[in-house]
């Protein structure tokens, strides 16, 4: 998009913008109350606020989420999800509330630290070998007290179509343990809602959040329960790409 469209397209998405920044301050504030007045932090409640604060966020930002279930996640589970843009965080938050992880140096940015503090944000340090065993054991630890863990395998956003480069070891997590997983497929109607490479968040929200509304397939699947590794790959990355696949031919089809 030239300079024209994007200046075309501010006032829209700046307006946005500034309604998400007033909608997250107000509900920051209820729950900086609940964290100041109780001791013992009810984790579900702030999760429910968590769940409600992106389902709310992206409608704001015009994001319609078209949601289809092979099985509707009714238990603590790993949820494995292939990535494509930072909206990601929102859909999975919104449909399947659990805890996410974020970098440890996240924690110490102004206002954001808290609110990763109050709910329970997994912080994780990748700096050497030793800190990433001891990431696999703080997930393994949410997982064994019975509470559900969003993580993106790819690592890092991939553009499409299909998958990027899948880090194994996030299998293992569940496969050593037997825990259940969840296998989440996302994809854009519009491939340029991925944010991937160097690609700069502001420029790309601005282009992005412009647009009077954006569609998103998300298809959940049935889970799976296995200790055998290579049977949950398959069975993850097989539905990830299927279904990415799927949606991707269904929405090239419409957009012609």
């Amino acid at each position: 998009m030239n300079k024209l469209g994007i200046v075309l397209l501010s006032p829209l998405a700046i307006g946005r913008l500034l309604v998400a920044v007033l909608f997250t301050f107000v509900l920051y504030l209820i729950v900086a109350g609940i964290d100041i007045f109780y001791k013992k932090k009810p984790q579900e409640l702030l999760r429910a606020y968590m769940s409600y604060w992106c389902r709310n966020m992206l409608s704001i930002m015009g994001v319609k989420v078209h949601v289809e279930y092979e099985e509707k996640p009714d238990k603590p589970a790993l949820i494995l999800s292939n990535h494509r843009s930072y909206i990601d965080i929102f859909i999975n938050l919104a449909i399947n509330p659990g805890r996410i992880i974020a970098k440890k140096e996240v924690a110490s940015w102004p206002m954001l630290g808290r609110g990763i503090r109050i709910y329970d944000v997994l912080q994780i340090d990748r700096s050497s070998m030793n800190s990433r065993i001891e990431n696999i054991r703080k997930m393994e630890n949410v997982l064994l007290n019975n509470q559900s863990l969003i993580i993106y395998p790819e690592g890092t956003t991939h553009r499409g179509p299909g998958l990027g480069p899948i880090r194994e070891s996030t299998y293992r997590i569940a496969s050593n343990n037997n825990f259940p997983v969840y296998p989440v497929a996302i994809e854009y109607k519009k491939p340029d809602d991925a944010w991937v490479g160097k690609d700069l968040f502001v420029p790309h929200f601005i282009r992005r959040a412009g647009v009077p509304q954006r569609h998103v397939g998300v298809k959940v699947g049935k889970s799976i329960q296995t200790t055998d590794n290579k049977e949950l790959k398959a069975y993850v990355e097989g539905f990830m790409q299927r279904e990415t696949m799927r949606m991707r031919e269904e929405f090239d089809s419409e957009n012609r």
